[in-house]
């Protein structure tokens, strides 16, 4: 039976907010939401046409999912899941469903995760990544950085301590859903609180004090990418829904590399909520966002 797309939305919504944004707002331990968070993504289905191999990476588990074996490109992508959950698991369905769509590599690692490992550890984790990347021989241009969420965070600040570490550049930079301001300044928080099906002020408030030793400031580039200078960025794609809380760190964000020069490719989808893109095989905003997403990976292939 074919369900109506207005209904499908409505019971999906309301699914995520009884089961992912209600929790949420109680201080349970992380333990417990990443058990559970793993076992919703449970629910999201793999393309079977990518094989996926685990492998490790500067130390770290990671997978590499091949859709092809003639793949030349390779989207890094970090995972998001507010800095202390999120894993493997979590985003392996979603990134075989990228790697189909974009016919490219997709590599993704599980990085340290807060509060056993608060910041800087995350950040210099994917920097070792990228470094054993390049040490590999795969060079710089075949590269495109990617996150969804917190992961998006970090792709921005690995992007940008590249530049300062002068090292060879990604092609591009995807940012999907991106948490950029951890000084939560960003107004949609308040006015899209109550649409936003799957974030909830509280899970990034918790992530945040897990993330953040108290001594630092919130603001620090490297913690908030938002507030770097982003001159000398690659070509980046925004994705952002509607809906999500996030909504203004992903326009601030726009603005203010496009002050800087940089070439940014924004994408707004009516209706969606925080990580919609997951959601890619039952939403057509969502499927839209995986065809957008894959038309920038190749523009980039071919730059």
């Amino acid at each position: 039976m074919k369900i109506n797309p207005m209904w499908k939305q409505i019971i999906t919504e309301q699914f995520l907010k009884t089961t992912i944004r209600k929790p949420s707002q109680f201080n349970l331990p992380p333990n417990s939401v990443r058990f559970a968070l793993e076992q919703m993504c449970r629910l999201f289905p793999m393309q079977k046409s990518v094989q996926v191999r685990a492998l490790r990476l500067a130390g770290l588990h990671a997978e590499e999912l091949k859709p092809q074996n003639a793949a030349t490109q390779l989207i890094f992508h970090i995972h998001g899941g507010a800095f202390f959950l999120g894993s493997l698991n979590t985003h392996r369905a979603f990134l075989s469903q990228v790697a189909a769509r974009t016919q490219m590599q997709v590599i993704h690692v599980d990085y340290p995760l807060a509060p056993e490992h608060p910041f800087p550890h995350a950040l210099e984790a994917v920097f070792d990544v990228y470094q054993s990347l390049l040490a590999q021989g795969i060079h710089a241009k075949d590269i495109i950085l990617s996150g969804d969420s917190c992961g998006a965070n970090l792709a921005l600040a690995l992007a940008l301590k590249i530049r300062d570490e002068q090292l060879p550049q990604v092609s591009g930079l995807m940012l999907l859903s991106p948490f950029l301001d951890l000084t939560l300044t960003s107004e949609s928080l308040r006015y899209n609180s109550k649409h936003d099906a799957l974030l909830s002020i509280e899970t990034l408030e918790t992530g945040i004090d897990y993330y953040v030793p108290p001594e630092l400031d919130r603001a620090d580039p490297q913690i908030s990418p938002l507030f770097d200078d982003l001159h000398e960025l690659p070509p980046v794609l925004v994705q952002i829904g509607s809906k999500e809380i996030l909504l203004d760190d992903a326009t601030r964000f726009k603005e203010k590399a496009e002050q800087a020069g940089v070439e940014v490719h924004y994408k707004l989808y009516t209706g969606m909520w925080h990580n919609f893109q997951m959601f890619s095989p039952w939403f057509e905003e969502a499927k839209r966002a995986l065809a957008d997403l894959a038309e920038f990976a190749h523009r980039q292939d071919q730059s």
